[in-house]
């Protein structure tokens, strides 16, 4: 035992960590939704890929994710300006994933700079900004709901349309397939809810 502390020294040690832990700064939550607040839904005005394992072309029906053959994939979504003077409340990225049952993926989200030209090649990604947030992608529910209100309360040039990335890494599981509406599956889209 270091220090000569006995059980319930240690016990109280680690109940100070803890509470001091506990204490530390935490992310601001998402204000309350209410039957009251108003609600907006975005497909997105341009929706690309990029892989670092092979050329994008077009879009397909649904892109994988998180598999040992998917290699890195970035998705890019660009909405338009989706609320003026209003306070957000919550925003979610809304997606169609299938796949596996019970395969999840960790992705990060971020703000984007501008795609420059078609995104075909690992090369062509357009820039990430912050903030990024880490979320869970998987096939358990259907739509998967990511939560980014952070990034829209992050601060934009007046009618600058919304720019998000949503980065995988290759895992060691099956892939999480998104599907892009481009063959008549769910469409991604963007749900914000505003204070009226």
């Amino acid at each position: 035992m270091v220090g000569g502390a006995g059980p319930s020294g240690w016990l109280k040690g680690a109940l100070l960590v803890t509470v001091l832990l506990g204490c530390a700064a935490r992310p601001a939550q998402p204000a309350a939704v209410t039957e009251h607040s108003t609600r907006t839904v975005l497909e997105p005005a341009r929706f690309g890929w990029v892989s670092s394992e092979q050329a994008s072309g077009a879009l397909p029906s649904a892109i994988a994710l998180g598999g040992k053959a998917s290699g890195r994939v970035l998705l890019y979504f660009e909405f338009a300006t989706p609320g003026v003077g209003a306070r957000l409340l919550r925003a979610d990225l809304v997606l169609g994933a299938t796949g596996v049952a019970g395969e999840a993926i960790d992705v990060e989200l971020s703000r984007a700079d501008a795609a420059a030209g078609e995104l075909r090649a690992w090369s062509d990604q357009p820039h990430a900004r912050y903030p990024r947030v880490a979320a869970r992608l998987s096939t358990q529910a259907l739509p998967q709901r990511l939560d980014v209100t952070e990034l829209l309360r992050a601060a934009t040039k007046p009618g600058e349309p919304l720019r998000l990335l949503l980065r995988a890494e290759p895992g060691s599981g099956e892939p999480v397939l998104v599907e892009t509406g481009a063959a008549g599956g769910a469409t991604p889209r963007l749900e914000a809810y505003w204070e009226r």
